[in-house]
């Protein structure tokens, strides 16, 4: 297994009145019984849909999209950018024997071309985005999202990380570009939208506001405490709510001083939102997962609601958005293939983080392997041993697991291969263990990203899945899957309590947030109230994983 570092910046509940659901609006949506639920979700995303084309439409500048973008520029652009994964890699997840597969809404795809269209129009009435930048140029009526991340950043940390740009550029109808290359190595995921590219849309590193290098340029962006004292300013002036007295070219979404990793807490309030709209670039930085914040943005809430109302907004996102490039994807069937995983009656993934590597390992990995056992054991997704050799043998059975290992190293994989070597199990069935790779160090690059990508898309076609606590690498991996995981004891206080902890949720954590809280002084039906009061499908990780919030998904029951 390839493991990528993974980043983390460490840094009484009110009840909710009937006024305030109604503000936020829920409360027409409890008083509506399914059929009409669905009717509204249809005709709420009819209208973001109508709303998405004429972003469109004012974005073309009269320009006719057949002029420039044929069919034969279409047949071209496919054939450059081709993508297995986006046609084959749903149909494997609805194959699982144990896993009921979960349809995405029926309009994800309209909403997605729509997306697609806004996305190559605006690069193509742009042409040169950093030329466009930095001639303080917006004459083409598009707003970007600008996405950038520590290079030392780990590849579930960047997958999140990017999935949560787009979800929120999505839902404003931005521009979402890559900011550098080595972020997004382009060789690793499919390019999402046809007729267009999201990478690299600053090269050299000319305009970064956090790059050391960007030769004053930076300069062009305002940071978060400038833009929100002209909001203060804005809203203390006569008339202060109308947002358009304060229109900025550039800002920073990010927080200062020691949170410069993670979006401002007045990032996810309404009346922020609200001047947000008038920015034509939004620069985000970072490596932690924000997405559950988006739900708590009262106006993302209807659309976002309407789209993904299981909550499997990750799960989606990376199944749709974040495919798994042609190189990436032949490596994934290659690997089912030549362990027979897909053979199997049942399928166990396993993933262990040892956080401080050969240290960790050698202190933790005899307890971590029998936390593991324990825990397959007293949820009979292994079968036990049979190790008293008067016992009468069981009859030999058809019936396989397979079980594939994600470590850096190979404690775990020895452990099982060598107790199912040794010992006949007690139902009859084979257990076979595998293991793709195991480096003993983390390290970076374009193929090892492949490797961790391929190892993240295999984990996620198991019918079950352990982790290790504080893991994006698992937690891309139980989204894309659409799993809940078991959580396996990590703490060496943990030795009296049980081995493993079943999440609650599809799923990842958006780990150690700024606020648990809403720190939103204009919105006053929510500012200083929990988020997970208001909201309850927002709620606080589990303390076997991580300190957190997360979405609270519904889907079919999962044995």
């Amino acid at each position: 297994m390839v493991l990528i570092f993974s980043c983390l910046y460490f840094s009484a509940k009110v009840p909710v009145s009937s006024e305030n659901l109604d503000e936020f609006g829920l409360l027409p949506i409890i008083e509506l019984n399914d059929t009409e639920l669905r009717e509204r979700r249809v005709k709420l995303l009819e209208n973001f849909i109508t709303s998405l084309q004429e972003s469109t439409r004012l974005a073309t500048g009269g320009e006719d999209e057949s002029d420039w973008f044929t069919e034969e520029a279409r047949v071209k652009w496919n054939r450059e950018n081709p993508c297995l994964s986006r046609r084959e890699m749903r149909l494997q997840y609805k194959q699982r024997k144990h896993v009921p597969y979960v349809e995405p809404n029926s309009q994800w795809q309209e909403v997605l071309r729509e997306y697609s269209k806004l996305h190559r129009t605006c690069l193509h009435r742009i042409g040169d985005p950093v030329a466009y930048f930095t001639s303080q140029n917006s004459t083409v009526e598009c707003k970007f999202t600008i996405l950038d991340t520590e290079l030392a950043a780990g590849l579930g940390n960047r997958l999140v990380m990017i999935a949560s740009a787009f979800a929120y550029s999505l839902i404003t109808q931005r521009v979402l570009l890559i900011a550098r290359p080595g972020i997004l190595p382009p060789q690793l995921l499919c390019e999402p939208f046809e007729g267009s590219s999201w990478l690299h849309f600053d090269p050299n590193q000319l305009v970064t506001p956090f790059n050391r290098d960007s030769r004053g340029l930076g300069s062009y962006w305002n940071k978060s405490g400038s833009f929100h004292s002209r909001i203060d300013i804005a809203r203390g002036a006569e008339g202060g709510d109308d947002t358009s007295q304060l229109i900025m070219d550039y800002a920073v979404a990010n927080g200062e001083g020691g949170y410069t990793e993670q979006l401002d807490s007045r990032f996810f309030c309404d009346t922020e939102q609200d001047y947000y709209k008038n920015v034509t670039w939004v620069y985000i930085m970072g490596c932690i997962y924000f997405a559950p914040k988006l739900y708590a943005v009262p106006s993302f809430r209807p659309v976002l609601d309407a789209l993904f109302p299981d909550k499997m907004m990750l799960t989606n996102l990376l199944r749709d958005v974040m495919s798994p490039s042609d190189v990436v994807w032949e490596q994934v069937k290659s690997i089912q293939r030549d362990y027979g995983l897909q053979r199997a009656d049942r399928r166990l993934g396993i993933q262990v983080r040892y956080r401080y590597q050969k240290e960790q390992f050698d202190r933790m990995d005899r307890v971590v392997e029998a936390r593991i056992w324990q825990c397959a054991i007293n949820n009979h997704l292994l079968p036990p041993v049979v190790t008293n050799s008067r016992r009468m043998l069981p009859h030999v059975s058809n019936r396989t697991t397979s079980v594939f290992v994600a470590s850096l190293f190979d404690g775990v994989k020895n452990n099982l291969s060598d107790t199912f070597a040794t010992y006949p199990t007690e139902t009859g069935e084979h257990v076979e263990v595998f293991q793709f790779s195991h480096e003993g160090l983390q390290k970076f690059g374009v193929k090892i990203f492949q490797d961790a990508l391929a190892e993240i898309i295999t984990l996620s076609y198991s019918d079950y899945l352990f982790v290790t606590p504080q893991s994006t690498f698992s937690g891309v991996a139980q989204a894309y899957g659409g799993l809940i995981p078991w959580f396996i004891g990590f703490r060496d206080e943990l030795e009296t309590r049980p081995p493993c902890t079943r999440g609650q949720t599809v799923d990842t954590c958006f780990q150690v947030p700024l606020d648990y809280v809403f720190q939103c002084r204009y919105d006053s039906a929510v500012h200083r109230k929990e988020i997970s009061t208001v909201y309850p499908d927002i709620q606080k990780c589990l303390e076997a994983d991580t300190p957190g919030l997360q979405l609270i998904t519904k889907q079919p029951e999962i044995p």
